[in-house]
């Protein structure tokens, strides 16, 4: 009786140490996973980050009028071809 016992005990031991290094196994895989997940994270602000200033940039009267002159040949109207309309 004592020999089952003991065997049944050696068992369980067995069961638990496979349980506990399957559990730190899936730990460390996720563990891993969070890791990659908050370095995308990181790289995703630091891209928003970057388009914000973007927009800014290209937002501005300056941006405009230079992209204007530039590719759709206007310019800037001088008195002569102002009219004001009362």
């Amino acid at each position: 009786m004592l020999k089952i016992v003991n065997l049944l005990l050696i068992i369980a031991s067995l069961i638990n140490a496979v349980y506990i290094i399957n559990q730190r196994f899936i730990a460390r895989q996720l563990y891993t996973q969070l890791a990659e997940l908050q370095e995308r994270a990181k790289l995703a602000n630091d891209e928003y980050t970057r388009l914000q200033l973007e927009v800014g940039t290209y937002s501005s009267s300056l941006a405009m009028q230079g992209y204007a002159s530039a590719n759709l040949g206007l310019i800037q109207a001088d008195k002569q071809h102002v009219v004001e309309l009362r």
